[in-house]
């Protein structure tokens, strides 16, 4: 076996471009698997550590579902809307939810301060006092929103470390003036440090009260926003319950018939991960796929390679068969020689597979690293591809007649 292995990698070796360029399409298929799979995994990753991070006593209630397939985007357009008052009716009606807040979002907004500004990426966050209790958010300086803030109207604002970092690099936040859609907000408060969602931090936001967020963005062009109502469990045991009940009391509120289906989602997180881990599922799959042909491509050009190299050594074939080389022999070294040469493949595309993942892990801001089992899989498939395609060319050559070979040019 030995003697095959060096027979074959010298052969390799004779012909360095005419392997590399064989190599190369091997080496593109398993660098897209693995490089695929790394991020994938790590996108996986990323969300369950979000979402765990939520607790497992917090789920939300709103109009669309978390994830979207297809055209049915006005069904759940035409559902009404929530408000907090909702909130409010299920915080005062329910024996199973300890916490519960309206919650609208508006994106990609500039927050202003004298003479600096900061860039239009703060997410801004129109909701009530009992937020705090369903997020994982902590206060660092001043307060959050209080029930009078909301009843009232006022323009109060707490911002997160980002923005604060970014308008008062000197001096304190606290009770400063700042420029929110138009309007100037009081800073009641600054968020302590949160954990960053992928490619953008948690920290650059600006929470407001509810019914300050609609007067503010539903004037002129502006529109408020689907609301969500974000509840709380007392403790992980009774989310179920919790869900029961909430479910019972909007679909009364709401006046949904008992033989319609809900108006509204319930989305936890163990929901988002389940569909999230389907959605990521279908892409793995598919860049198995993709990756495949080109393996199998490769696999062909692996073969005829091998074709052109049985035929250019026809004479040296002939010699081993007449100083007695059995055919099994013959077989062994280029079967050998095919494998050696889909293996090389799967170890480079591993390697380019590994350096992607590496370098998008900080982009990305998430770890993504290629699995065990996509290593595993990418030797294993090659080698497939290599037995495959080489036994041809492999048996051909076995099966020359000494003679006729010996008499080749």
């Amino acid at each position: 076996m030995v003697e095959y292995l060096i027979l074959a990698l010298r052969s390799l070796f004779n012909n360095k471009l005419r392997s590399g360029m064989t190599l190369l399409g091997m080496v593109i298929g398993v660098w897209a698997i693995t490089s695929m799979q790394g991020v994938v995994q790590g996108f996986d990753r990323a969300m369950q550590d979000e979402l765990s991070a939520l607790g497992g006593e917090t789920f939300s209630v709103q109009k669309f579902p978390p994830v979207m397939v297809g055209h049915g985007w006005m069904k759940y357009a035409r559902r009404k809307d929530f408000t907090y008052a909702d909130a409010l009716f299920i915080q005062a009606k329910s024996n199973n939810i300890m916490a519960a807040t309206a919650v609208v979002e508006r994106y990609a907004n500039t927050v202003k301060y004298r003479n600096k500004k900061t860039a239009p990426n703060v997410k801004v966050v129109g909701t009530m006092a009992d937020y705090l209790s369903t997020q994982s958010l902590d206060i660092a300086s001043g307060r959050f929103l209080q029930e009078d803030d909301i009843s009232h109207r006022r323009n109060v604002v707490v911002i997160g470390r980002d923005v604060a970092a970014e308008l008062f690099p000197f001096e304190e936040a606290l009770d400063k003036q700042i420029l929110l859609g138009g309007q100037g907000f009081r800073v009641a408060g600054v968020l302590d440090q949160a954990a960053s969602t992928f490619e953008q931090s948690a920290d650059n936001v600006a929470i407001i009260p509810i019914t300050t967020y609609k007067k503010v963005f539903t004037s002129s062009a502006r529109t408020m926003g689907s609301t969500a109502l974000l509840l709380r469990a007392w403790d992980a045991s009774r989310v179920d319950e919790a869900i029961d009940e909430a479910v019972a009391m909007l679909r009364v509120r709401r006046k949904v018939p008992l033989t319609e289906e809900n108006d509204f989602e319930v989305v936890t997180a163990e929901s988002i991960m389940g569909t999230m881990m389907d959605f990521t599922r279908y892409i793995r799959l598919a860049a198995v796929g993709i990756a495949g042909i080109s393996l199998l491509v490769a696999g062909i050009g692996i073969m005829n390679i091998m074709l052109v190299s049985v035929m250019e050594r026809t004479r040296e074939i002939g010699t081993r068969k007449a100083v007695g080389g059995r055919r099994r022999d013959i077989l062994m070294q280029f079967l050998i020689e095919a494998v050696l040469l889909s293996e090389f493949g799967a170890l480079l595309g591993i390697l380019a597979g590994i350096a992607t993942t590496a370098l998008l892990s900080p982009v990305l801001n998430m770890q993504a690293g290629v699995p065990l089992w996509a290593i595993v899989s990418a030797f294993g498939y090659c080698s497939a591809i290599g037995i495959f395609f080489g036994l041809y060319p492999a048996n051909k050559a076995s099966r020359l007649d000494p003679i006729e070979a010996l008499r080749y040019e």
